[in-house]
């Protein structure tokens, strides 16, 4: 069984364009160690959007690039009549909710599809571990809490998105 290596839109718009230093440095070790970033079709929605009707300008993020590079997939889509894949969505959900103090009807659908696509994979047999590299915290522990609480526990990690590129960034060429 495979590791799977899950990413949010927050993750992407942190990386930059192809050119960045940040963006580089994943590349570079997503290359060493082999690993695949899978994002669900929801991030890969939000990374290509092109709705410019908020009063700020959207950069496009590079999503594209490193789909083309090789270190970045588009996930298969979600299989919602798998009732582990619907039941994570919602308590991702509602742990959001619960930790941002706002409605769960108000939460993006993107960030719970994080975890609904790490239990769909650990539950299919597709994957033995996934790491989920998010910056929102609310929904990696989330995902960590609700994947635990469904008996994947030890299976799933939260990996503050942030912090990883920060780490990468002071390590020496």
């Amino acid at each position: 069984m495979s590791v799977l290596h899950i990413a949010d839109t927050g993750f992407f718009v942190a990386l930059g364009a192809p050119n960045n230093q940040r963006y580089r440095r994943v590349r570079r070790f997503a290359h060493r160690n082999e690993i695949m970033f899978v994002v669900p079709e929801r991030v890969y929605g939000e990374l290509t959007t092109t709705d410019t009707s908020e009063s700020i300008e959207i950069e496009t993020v590079p999503v594209d690039a490193a789909i083309d590079d090789g270190w970045v997939r588009i996930a298969e889509p979600l299989d919602y009549t798998n009732p582990a894949v619907s039941k994570t969505m919602d308590g991702i959900q509602r742990y959001i909710a619960n930790a941002d103090g706002r409605p769960a009807d108000e939460i993006e659908r993107a960030d719970p599809a994080l975890g609904a696509l790490a239990i769909q994979a650990l539950s299919s047999g597709d994957a033995s571990h996934a790491y989920i590299y998010t910056t929102d915290i609310a929904a990696g522990e989330g995902a960590e809490t609700v994947l635990t609480s469904e008996g994947y526990g030890g299976t799933v990690t939260f990996v503050n998105g942030f912090r990883f590129i920060d780490d990468l960034l002071d390590e020496q060429e």
